[in-house]
């Protein structure tokens, strides 16, 4: 299930229903937790911050360790301004269906989405106590994945720390420009809400133990969600969150798919520049990992003499262009030419990951290598013609930005993960 409003949320006689129809929805993934790999599709995200000390040994039932357990179990660690918790109180903890109201843009836009605790965990060791529980997404939700949030204390200091573990990658949106606007900025609020969940947790747990219990509610709705005005404003545009927020995230660790869009794009745009700029690209990084290929297509351009005849045939692509007989590449067997190229590199730069994936990379080369194509050509004839640069100044030029391309390039192909 997914609902979403402009400009106000839902009352508890709204929510109270969709809550209901919630518990029927299973997980939107099927994925292990050892399956949730970046090889696999998933974005991982870990951070970590020491919320203080207690006094050496088990957690004390009055301790740092215990206030911090009854906040996590409020779900009031969550920043309200960004995401809101509606739930009922009288579930038991494991296997809890919540309804989550994401916000974005001020609070004008919000989305309904549903999760469940899906593990418990309560270990109290030799040596460290561990508390926590982790919430799986579920059918309907703007993304896949799982969650987890965990008290550590050990004994022999009294250091108790708080983590959040999660592997996400997106899922299903309810239109078309709710999908580009997530694209866009979903990663800056996951960032956001992040740090404000370890400050949060820090606050509440030192400043206000009145609210490390049950949340304040009426009838079968309770909701996580205090105003702290000490946190300030919620910051999406920095990198870095400033003040008393960096100091409190000793730790954070964002492993996302890099070059996810951006490398199929770049390789068609290279495609559509030169041709053979892009098969040699991608030839030279699989040629150095043959053994990890076993679609043919990446098979073959990882043979190690592949990728010296591609950059022979490249260098005389380079002479070729300069040549005044040498036919425009909009015309239909060199931009035929040029597209496919576009298309083989882009598919061949994700092998070894899923179906769905290298058919929608390859169509983004193709696609791009027919836009680069077109944006080329006209600028060489912008160039030639109306600033009456020089044919050869101007090929020398789209040259120089073909190679800076490529530079910037290498790295997000480098980068790709293959599977063995």
């Amino acid at each position: 299930m997914i609902e979403w409003r402009w400009f106000s949320g839902w009352t508890d006689d709204e929510l109270a229903p969709l809550l209901e129809q919630a518990r029927a929805l299973a997980r939107n993934f099927t994925a292990a937790s050892g399956e949730m790999t970046l090889e696999a599709g998933w974005n991982q995200v870990h951070s970590v911050s020491a919320l203080g000390r207690e006094q050496p040994g088990p957690p004390s039932p009055t301790g740092l360790f215990e206030r911090a357990r009854g906040v996590l179990e409020t779900f009031d660690f969550s920043d309200p301004r960004i995401v809101r918790w509606h739930f009922s109180s009288d579930t038991p903890l494991h296997g809890r269906t919540v309804l989550l109201e994401l916000k974005s843009l001020a609070e004008r836009l919000r989305f309904l989405c549903a999760v469940r605790v899906g593990d418990t965990r309560l270990e109290i060791g030799e040596t460290c106590s561990v508390y926590g529980f982790s919430f799986e997404t579920l059918e309907g939700h703007i993304e896949e994945g799982r969650e987890w949030f965990l008290l550590r204390k050990h004994h022999d200091t009294g250091e108790v720390r708080f983590e959040i573990e999660a592997s996400w990658r997106p899922g299903k949106f309810p239109n078309a420009w709710s999908r580009l606007g997530f694209a866009l900025v979903g990663k800056r609020y996951q960032r956001a809400w992040h740090r404000l969940t370890h400050a949060r947790l820090r606050e509440l747990t030192w400043n206000h133990p009145e609210f490390a219990g049950l949340p304040e509610h009426q009838g079968t709705m309770a909701h996580s969600g205090h105003a702290l005005e000490e946190l300030g404003p919620v910051r999406i545009f920095a990198q870095r969150a400033p003040g008393r927020l960096k100091s409190h995230v000793e730790e954070e660790v964002e492993a996302v798919e890099r070059g996810h869009w951006l490398t199929p794009v770049g390789l068609g745009v290279l495609a559509g520049m030169r041709s053979l700029s892009a098969p040699t690209l991608v030839s030279r990084r699989l040629a150095q990992s043959p053994d990890a290929r076993t679609d043919p297509l990446s098979v073959a351009l990882s043979k190690p003499w592949v990728p010296r005849v591609l950059e022979v045939l490249a260098l005389g692509e380079l002479v070729a262009d300069k040549l005044p007989k040498t036919p425009a590449r909009v015309k239909w067997v060199p931009m035929t030419g040029r597209i496919f190229m576009g298309t083989v590199a882009a598919a061949s730069s994700v092998s070894g990951q899923t179906r769905r994936r290298v058919v929608l990379a390859a169509a983004l080369g193709g696609l791009a290598a027919m836009a680069s194509t077109w944006a080329f050509y006209s600028l060489r004839k912008l160039a030639t013609g109306k600033l009456h640069v020089p044919a050869l100044a101007a090929a020398f030029a789209e040259d120089a930005l073909l190679a800076a391309l490529a530079s910037r390039l290498m790295p997000l192909v480098d980068d790709t993960p293959a599977t063995g």
